[in-house]
Protein backbone atom coordinates (compact mmCIF):
# COMPACT_ATOMS: atom_id res chain seq x y z
CA UNK A 1 0.00 0.00 0.00
CA UNK A 2 3.00 2.49 0.84
CA UNK A 3 4.59 1.95 -2.37
CA UNK A 4 1.25 1.96 -4.47
CA UNK A 5 0.88 5.22 -2.67
CA UNK A 6 4.16 6.34 -3.92
CA UNK A 7 3.81 5.10 -7.22
CA UNK A 8 0.56 6.54 -8.35
CA UNK A 9 -0.04 10.55 -8.90
CA UNK A 10 -3.08 12.34 -10.54
CA UNK A 11 -2.86 13.15 -14.02
CA UNK A 12 -2.29 16.28 -14.08
CA UNK A 13 0.95 15.67 -11.72
CA UNK A 14 3.44 18.22 -12.69
CA UNK A 15 5.85 15.44 -13.07
CA UNK A 16 4.33 13.92 -16.14
CA UNK A 17 5.65 16.60 -18.54
CA UNK A 18 7.94 17.77 -16.89
CA UNK A 19 11.43 18.35 -18.66
CA UNK A 20 13.95 15.42 -19.26
CA UNK A 21 16.26 14.60 -16.78
CA UNK A 22 18.55 14.37 -19.45
CA UNK A 23 21.48 14.69 -17.11
CA UNK A 24 21.23 12.79 -13.88
CA UNK A 25 21.56 15.79 -11.62
CA UNK A 26 17.99 17.08 -13.05
CA UNK A 27 16.28 14.00 -11.44
CA UNK A 28 18.74 11.78 -9.13
CA UNK A 29 17.03 13.72 -5.81
CA UNK A 30 14.08 15.29 -7.97
CA UNK A 31 11.66 12.34 -8.59
CA UNK A 32 7.63 11.10 -7.86
CA UNK A 33 7.31 7.55 -7.67
CA UNK A 34 9.86 4.61 -6.94
CA UNK A 35 12.94 3.85 -7.75
CA UNK A 36 14.01 0.81 -8.84
CA UNK A 37 16.36 0.25 -6.37
CA UNK A 38 13.69 0.15 -4.04
CA UNK A 39 12.16 -2.63 -5.77
CA UNK A 40 12.17 -6.72 -4.58
CA UNK A 41 13.10 -8.89 -7.27
CA UNK A 42 9.49 -10.23 -8.18
CA UNK A 43 8.49 -6.23 -8.86
CA UNK A 44 11.17 -5.72 -10.90
CA UNK A 45 10.34 -8.77 -13.18
CA UNK A 46 6.97 -7.52 -13.00
CA UNK A 47 7.69 -3.90 -14.32
CA UNK A 48 10.38 -5.57 -17.12
CA UNK A 49 7.26 -7.31 -18.38
CA UNK A 50 5.83 -3.70 -18.69
CA UNK A 51 8.79 -2.51 -20.66
CA UNK A 52 9.07 -5.07 -22.69
CA UNK A 53 4.80 -4.95 -23.67
CA UNK A 54 4.83 -1.40 -23.90
CA UNK A 55 7.87 -0.99 -26.70
CA UNK A 56 9.30 -3.34 -29.05
CA UNK A 57 12.17 -5.74 -28.57
CA UNK A 58 14.62 -3.15 -29.71
CA UNK A 59 13.13 -0.37 -27.73
CA UNK A 60 13.07 -2.64 -24.59
CA UNK A 61 16.88 -3.72 -25.46
CA UNK A 62 17.73 -0.06 -25.56
CA UNK A 63 16.49 0.80 -22.23
CA UNK A 64 18.43 -1.77 -20.62
CA UNK A 65 21.89 -1.02 -22.31
CA UNK A 66 21.31 2.85 -21.03
CA UNK A 67 20.68 1.61 -17.08
CA UNK A 68 23.55 -0.95 -17.81
CA UNK A 69 26.39 1.22 -18.87
CA UNK A 70 25.71 2.81 -15.96
CA UNK A 71 28.25 0.58 -14.05
CA UNK A 72 30.26 0.96 -16.91
CA UNK A 73 30.59 4.75 -16.40
CA UNK A 74 31.04 4.67 -12.63
CA UNK A 75 34.24 2.46 -13.79
CA UNK A 76 35.31 5.02 -15.69
CA UNK A 77 34.74 7.56 -13.39
CA UNK A 78 37.00 5.51 -10.96
CA UNK A 79 39.80 5.00 -13.29
CA UNK A 80 39.51 9.39 -13.36
CA UNK A 81 39.42 9.47 -9.15
CA UNK A 82 42.61 7.16 -9.13
CA UNK A 83 44.54 8.21 -11.94
CA UNK A 84 43.36 11.80 -13.36
CA UNK A 85 46.57 12.81 -15.25
CA UNK A 86 46.00 9.59 -17.51
CA UNK A 87 42.21 9.86 -17.40
CA UNK A 88 40.84 13.05 -17.35
CA UNK A 89 37.34 14.33 -17.46
CA UNK A 90 36.13 17.38 -19.92
CA UNK A 91 33.11 19.69 -19.57
CA UNK A 92 31.82 21.84 -22.17
CA UNK A 93 32.04 25.15 -23.55
CA UNK A 94 29.40 26.44 -20.76
CA UNK A 95 31.06 24.27 -17.66
CA UNK A 96 34.86 24.49 -18.50
CA UNK A 97 35.76 22.40 -15.35
CA UNK A 98 33.88 19.05 -15.08
CA UNK A 99 33.83 16.99 -11.92
CA UNK A 100 31.80 13.33 -11.76
CA UNK A 101 29.64 12.73 -9.12
CA UNK A 102 30.34 10.78 -5.90
CA UNK A 103 28.24 8.08 -6.85
CA UNK A 104 26.14 6.03 -9.83
CA UNK A 105 24.07 3.81 -10.04
CA UNK A 106 22.18 1.83 -12.68
CA UNK A 107 19.63 1.04 -10.10
CA UNK A 108 19.05 5.15 -9.77
CA UNK A 109 15.63 5.30 -12.27
CA UNK A 110 12.24 6.21 -11.46
CA UNK A 111 8.96 4.72 -12.29
CA UNK A 112 5.95 6.45 -12.14
CA UNK A 113 1.96 5.89 -12.77
CA UNK A 114 0.09 9.22 -12.99
CA UNK A 115 -4.14 8.48 -13.46
CA UNK A 116 -5.67 4.94 -12.57
CA UNK A 117 -4.58 1.85 -14.28
CA UNK A 118 -7.11 -0.16 -12.98
CA UNK A 119 -9.20 2.22 -14.39
CA UNK A 120 -10.90 2.99 -18.03
CA UNK A 121 -9.74 6.36 -17.82
CA UNK A 122 -6.67 7.86 -19.19
CA UNK A 123 -3.58 7.28 -17.79
CA UNK A 124 0.21 7.08 -18.23
CA UNK A 125 3.99 5.86 -17.23
CA UNK A 126 6.84 7.61 -16.85
CA UNK A 127 10.17 5.92 -16.53
CA UNK A 128 13.45 7.69 -16.57
CA UNK A 129 16.70 8.54 -15.38
CA UNK A 130 20.20 9.63 -16.55
CA UNK A 131 20.23 9.36 -20.23
CA UNK A 132 16.68 7.31 -20.56
CA UNK A 133 13.35 9.04 -20.76
CA UNK A 134 10.46 6.92 -21.45
CA UNK A 135 6.24 7.73 -21.67
CA UNK A 136 3.71 5.91 -22.19
CA UNK A 137 0.00 7.37 -22.30
CA UNK A 138 -2.82 5.00 -22.61
CA UNK A 139 -6.60 5.77 -23.37
CA UNK A 140 -9.71 5.85 -22.46
CA UNK A 141 -12.95 3.64 -22.17
CA UNK A 142 -13.94 3.07 -26.01
CA UNK A 143 -10.58 3.84 -27.67
CA UNK A 144 -9.01 1.41 -30.17
CA UNK A 145 -5.84 -0.42 -28.50
CA UNK A 146 -3.19 2.23 -28.69
CA UNK A 147 -0.63 3.79 -26.84
CA UNK A 148 1.74 6.92 -27.14
CA UNK A 149 5.12 6.41 -26.95
CA UNK A 150 6.24 9.88 -27.08
CA UNK A 151 8.16 11.68 -25.85
CA UNK A 152 11.50 9.34 -25.58
CA UNK A 153 14.60 10.46 -24.86
CA UNK A 154 18.27 8.32 -24.54
CA UNK A 155 21.62 9.16 -24.28
CA UNK A 156 25.09 7.40 -23.97
CA UNK A 157 28.54 8.15 -22.70
CA UNK A 158 31.25 6.43 -23.80
CA UNK A 159 29.50 5.84 -27.32
CA UNK A 160 32.33 3.33 -27.78
CA UNK A 161 33.55 1.97 -24.86
CA UNK A 162 37.41 2.28 -25.16
CA UNK A 163 40.31 0.24 -23.96
CA UNK A 164 40.19 -0.65 -20.77
CA UNK A 165 43.02 -0.14 -17.85
CA UNK A 166 45.86 -2.55 -18.03
CA UNK A 167 45.89 -5.01 -15.11
CA UNK A 168 49.22 -6.85 -14.17
CA UNK A 169 48.84 -11.03 -14.66
CA UNK A 170 47.05 -12.69 -12.24
CA UNK A 171 45.75 -9.38 -10.05
CA UNK A 172 41.83 -9.03 -10.80
CA UNK A 173 40.61 -6.05 -12.55
CA UNK A 174 38.89 -3.14 -10.22
CA UNK A 175 36.96 -2.70 -13.77
CA UNK A 176 35.38 -5.70 -14.82
CA UNK A 177 32.39 -4.20 -16.81
CA UNK A 178 34.56 -1.69 -18.92
CA UNK A 179 36.80 -4.96 -19.60
CA UNK A 180 34.01 -7.21 -20.55
CA UNK A 181 32.56 -4.34 -22.61
CA UNK A 182 35.60 -2.83 -24.56
CA UNK A 183 34.47 -1.92 -28.26
CA UNK A 184 30.42 -2.34 -27.75
CA UNK A 185 28.26 0.70 -29.38
CA UNK A 186 25.49 2.97 -28.47
CA UNK A 187 23.78 5.36 -30.13
CA UNK A 188 26.95 4.97 -32.64
CA UNK A 189 24.44 3.76 -35.19
CA UNK A 190 22.54 6.15 -35.50
CA UNK A 191 25.09 9.01 -35.72
CA UNK A 192 26.83 6.82 -38.69
CA UNK A 193 23.21 6.88 -40.55
CA UNK A 194 22.77 10.18 -39.86
CA UNK A 195 26.24 11.21 -41.49
CA UNK A 196 25.62 8.70 -44.41
CA UNK A 197 22.28 10.77 -44.95
CA UNK A 198 24.34 14.06 -45.03
CA UNK A 199 27.40 12.69 -47.47
CA UNK A 200 24.84 11.59 -50.02
CA UNK A 201 24.35 15.38 -50.47
CA UNK A 202 25.83 17.43 -52.80
CA UNK A 203 27.65 20.80 -50.99
CA UNK A 204 25.14 23.26 -52.06
CA UNK A 205 22.14 20.89 -50.56
CA UNK A 206 24.18 20.83 -47.45
CA UNK A 207 25.06 24.31 -47.12
CA UNK A 208 20.81 25.33 -47.10
CA UNK A 209 20.52 23.54 -44.04
CA UNK A 210 23.73 24.29 -41.92
CA UNK A 211 22.88 24.89 -38.38
CA UNK A 212 25.01 27.93 -37.02
CA UNK A 213 26.79 26.09 -34.16
CA UNK A 214 26.78 23.20 -31.90
CA UNK A 215 24.13 22.92 -29.66
CA UNK A 216 25.19 22.31 -25.91
CA UNK A 217 23.58 18.74 -24.36
CA UNK A 218 20.60 19.86 -23.97
CA UNK A 219 19.86 19.55 -27.69
CA UNK A 220 17.78 22.57 -29.89
CA UNK A 221 14.98 22.22 -28.74
CA UNK A 222 14.76 18.38 -27.98
CA UNK A 223 14.01 18.60 -24.12
CA UNK A 224 12.03 21.89 -23.47
CA UNK A 225 8.56 21.47 -22.39
CA UNK A 226 6.63 22.80 -23.24
CA UNK A 227 8.27 22.52 -26.71
CA UNK A 228 8.07 25.04 -29.11
CA UNK A 229 9.96 23.72 -32.08
CA UNK A 230 9.15 26.18 -34.57
CA UNK A 231 10.61 28.92 -31.69
CA UNK A 232 14.49 27.17 -32.27
CA UNK A 233 14.26 27.76 -36.19
CA UNK A 234 14.73 31.69 -35.94
CA UNK A 235 17.40 32.88 -37.10
CA UNK A 236 18.67 29.57 -38.61
CA UNK A 237 19.10 28.64 -42.40
CA UNK A 238 15.96 27.47 -43.94
CA UNK A 239 16.68 23.89 -43.63
CA UNK A 240 17.12 21.23 -46.36
CA UNK A 241 13.67 20.28 -47.98
CA UNK A 242 13.04 16.64 -48.11
CA UNK A 243 10.76 16.67 -50.73
CA UNK A 244 13.31 17.70 -53.18
CA UNK A 245 15.71 15.17 -52.10
CA UNK A 246 16.25 12.13 -54.38
CA UNK A 247 14.78 8.78 -53.50
CA UNK A 248 17.70 7.78 -52.10
CA UNK A 249 18.57 10.27 -50.22
CA UNK A 250 15.08 10.35 -48.97
CA UNK A 251 15.53 6.60 -47.84
CA UNK A 252 18.53 7.13 -46.19
CA UNK A 253 16.89 9.50 -44.12
CA UNK A 254 14.23 7.69 -43.68
CA UNK A 255 16.51 4.81 -42.25
CA UNK A 256 18.00 7.52 -39.99
CA UNK A 257 14.12 8.40 -38.43
CA UNK A 258 13.07 4.70 -38.61
CA UNK A 259 15.46 4.10 -36.10
CA UNK A 260 13.75 5.91 -33.09
CA UNK A 261 10.19 4.82 -34.58
CA UNK A 262 10.92 1.43 -34.77
CA UNK A 263 11.33 1.40 -31.04
CA UNK A 264 7.90 1.37 -29.69
CA UNK A 265 5.67 -1.67 -30.48
CA UNK A 266 5.04 -2.38 -33.71
CA UNK A 267 0.89 -2.35 -33.03
CA UNK A 268 1.62 1.42 -32.59
CA UNK A 269 3.58 2.04 -35.40
CA UNK A 270 2.21 3.29 -39.10
CA UNK A 271 5.60 3.60 -41.10
CA UNK A 272 3.59 4.85 -44.17
CA UNK A 273 2.54 7.74 -42.63
CA UNK A 274 5.71 8.28 -40.21
CA UNK A 275 7.87 8.37 -44.22
CA UNK A 276 4.70 10.58 -45.70
CA UNK A 277 4.66 13.36 -43.19
CA UNK A 278 9.21 13.32 -42.59
CA UNK A 279 8.95 13.49 -47.39
CA UNK A 280 8.09 17.07 -46.06
CA UNK A 281 9.80 17.45 -43.60
CA UNK A 282 13.33 19.94 -43.48
CA UNK A 283 16.94 18.81 -42.04
CA UNK A 284 19.29 20.95 -40.52
CA UNK A 285 23.14 19.71 -39.30
CA UNK A 286 26.33 21.11 -37.68
CA UNK A 287 29.18 19.53 -37.40
CA UNK A 288 32.38 16.87 -38.99
CA UNK A 289 30.16 14.65 -41.53
CA UNK A 290 33.08 12.47 -42.05
CA UNK A 291 34.99 11.73 -39.02
CA UNK A 292 32.72 9.48 -36.78
CA UNK A 293 34.44 10.10 -33.64
CA UNK A 294 33.93 13.75 -34.14
CA UNK A 295 31.01 16.61 -32.98
CA UNK A 296 27.99 16.11 -35.08
CA UNK A 297 24.46 17.60 -34.63
CA UNK A 298 21.68 16.46 -36.76
CA UNK A 299 17.60 17.63 -36.75
CA UNK A 300 14.99 16.64 -38.97
CA UNK A 301 11.30 18.40 -38.05
CA UNK A 302 8.32 18.35 -39.89
CA UNK A 303 4.58 19.72 -38.59
CA UNK A 304 4.48 16.41 -36.49
CA UNK A 305 7.92 15.03 -35.87
CA UNK A 306 11.08 16.18 -34.33
CA UNK A 307 14.34 14.04 -34.14
CA UNK A 308 17.54 15.20 -33.06
CA UNK A 309 21.12 13.61 -32.06
CA UNK A 310 24.20 15.54 -30.65
CA UNK A 311 27.14 13.71 -30.51
CA UNK A 312 30.05 15.91 -28.45
CA UNK A 313 33.25 15.33 -26.53
CA UNK A 314 31.23 16.66 -23.46
CA UNK A 315 31.06 15.90 -19.77
CA UNK A 316 32.85 12.44 -19.78
CA UNK A 317 36.08 11.12 -18.99
CA UNK A 318 38.25 11.62 -22.26
CA UNK A 319 39.12 8.62 -24.10
CA UNK A 320 40.80 7.45 -27.77
CA UNK A 321 37.33 8.44 -29.42
CA UNK A 322 37.01 12.63 -29.37
CA UNK A 323 33.21 12.95 -29.46
CA UNK A 324 32.21 9.85 -27.23
CA UNK A 325 28.77 11.46 -25.77
CA UNK A 326 25.29 11.08 -27.57
CA UNK A 327 21.98 12.74 -26.83
CA UNK A 328 18.98 11.76 -29.32
CA UNK A 329 15.36 12.40 -28.85
CA UNK A 330 12.02 11.49 -30.78
CA UNK A 331 9.05 14.32 -30.28
CA UNK A 332 5.25 14.03 -31.43
CA UNK A 333 4.80 17.89 -31.62
CA UNK A 334 1.11 17.45 -32.02
CA UNK A 335 0.89 14.92 -29.09
CA UNK A 336 3.38 14.78 -26.81
CA UNK A 337 2.34 12.41 -24.05
CA UNK A 338 -0.75 12.52 -25.09
CA UNK A 339 -2.86 10.77 -28.24
CA UNK A 340 -5.56 12.83 -30.24
CA UNK A 341 -8.22 10.63 -28.42
CA UNK A 342 -6.87 11.58 -25.04
CA UNK A 343 -7.34 15.12 -25.49
CA UNK A 344 -11.17 15.14 -26.56
CA UNK A 345 -11.57 12.61 -23.81
CA UNK A 346 -10.15 15.08 -20.76
CA UNK A 347 -12.00 17.96 -22.54
CA UNK A 348 -15.41 15.77 -22.00
CA UNK A 349 -15.57 14.10 -18.74
CA UNK A 350 -12.37 15.69 -16.40
CA UNK A 351 -11.94 19.57 -18.07
CA UNK A 352 -13.03 20.77 -13.90
CA UNK A 353 -10.72 18.36 -12.36
CA UNK A 354 -7.45 18.29 -14.60
CA UNK A 355 -5.60 21.24 -16.18
CA UNK A 356 -4.12 19.31 -19.44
Amino acid sequence: EEQQTALVQPLDHPFRTRAFCYVMARCKEDYVGLRMRDLNSAQKVAFNNVLMKGFSGAGYSRAIQIMNREWLVEETENAHRADPERYPTVGSPLVAAWTPPLERSAPDFYIAFFGEPASMDPWGLRFEGHHLSLNLTFGGEGEPAMVGTAPMFFGSSPMIIPESPAVAEGEETPYPQWQQQEGQQLLHRETWLGRSFLQSLDAATRQAGQWSELPDVVLAGGAEVPLDAASFLAGEQAGIPVAELSPLQQSLLFEFALEFLHLQASQNIDEAAFKANLANARVWWYGDIEDEQADLYLRVQSDRYLVEILQSNTFAVVSEVDSNHVHASFRDLTSDWDHNSLGAHIHNYHESAVVH
